[in-house]
């Protein structure tokens, strides 16, 4: 491995009693240097790759270079990463160098990185020029998202060229602008039929989660939500057991400029030895619905510009 320059690579080392293991293992060990030496929110990644899906389609890993703790769990081919050397020791254990080039893959990485940068700047510059309290929160909340993207990029940048991270994100500016954005974004809701505490709590937390300000008391709201559930009693005829047929409606109107979003609906049916119990299977029934599906809901209906 002497021919190989750490000041044109950078390498690591892996083993394993099978060559494709030593390959795996060594790439894995490579990208575990960028993991463990920049912090990689995979929340922040996974926000950006929902972002840039719903945009074009494409999937994050042709859309960044960011290398994260997936890479490091993977057997893929890591891009821009070759396998140098193989070897077998006498005791049958086969070890593998792994390297990428440094200037190559920072050159990928700068381009990148002011790809995401004009990006942002459009996307502020649309924020500000909109007279939309909900389009300007869109807006806001894709360029935090590719900001923080950005800000990962370029430390870990700075792991290949070997200089400190330089590049300017303006993440606490945007940050700043995103929570005054939040603020002004708020959404009324409005109970109908059997809503409990803990359902009306749940979805108070999935629209602050993403982004809105819950306020009932809003005199000029910017979305108003009207949930509907409603929960019967079903005779299925099976003795000794209560069944309750529930259903979810959620409807949401932009007060902004009159329009309806699409309905949020979902149903079931629960049952148990009683009713209070079959309601209480029904009540949780309802937020495990919610927990998978209202994120997505807001995110591909409220949040995207239309």
């Amino acid at each position: 491995a002497d021919q190989y320059s750490e000041n044109q690579f950078l390498m690591a080392v892996g083993s394993s009693p099978t060559r494709e293991g030593a390959r795996t293992q060594a790439q894995s060990n490579l990208a575990q240097i960028f993991v463990s030496e920049v912090k990689v929110d995979e929340s922040y990644v996974n926000e950006f790759k929902e972002i840039t899906d719903s945009e074009e389609g494409t999937t994050v890993r042709e859309k960044t270079n960011l290398i994260t703790r997936t890479e490091v769990n993977s057997d893929q081919q890591m891009r821009n990463v070759e396998i140098k050397e193989m070897h077998q020791a006498a005791d049958g254990t086969f070890y593998a160098l792994a390297a990428m080039d440094r200037l190559e893959t920072a050159q990928l990485y700068s381009s990148e990185i002011e790809n995401n940068q004009n990006e942002i700047s459009s996307l502020r510059k649309n924020a500000e020029q909109t007279n939309s309290r909900l389009d300007r929160l869109i807006y806001l909340k894709q360029a935090l998202a590719t900001a923080r993207v950005n800000d990962m990029l370029i430390n870990q940048r700075a792991i290949l060229t070997g200089q400190a991270a330089r590049g300017e994100v303006a993440l606490s500016e945007i940050m700043q602008e995103y929570k005054e954005a939040k603020k002004a974004c708020t959404v009324k809701l409005i109970k109908d039929g059997d809503v409990s505490r803990e359902i009306h709590s749940d979805i108070t937390r999935k629209l602050q989660n993403e982004g809105f300000e819950v306020a009932n008391d809003a005199e000029e709201p910017v979305i108003e939500m009207t949930i509907n559930l409603m929960m019967d009693p079903v005779d299925l005829n099976r003795p000794k057991y209560e069944f309750i047929q529930w259903a979810l409606q959620i409807e949401a109107q932009n007060k902004e400029n009159g329009q309806w979003f699409s309905t949020y609906m979902t149903e079931g049916r629960e049952g148990s030895m009683n009713e209070k119990y079959a309601r209480q299977r029904a009540v949780q029934a309802v937020q495990e619905k919610l927990s998978l599906e209202f994120s997505e809901f807001i995110n591909n209906e409220l949040l995207s510009v239309k």
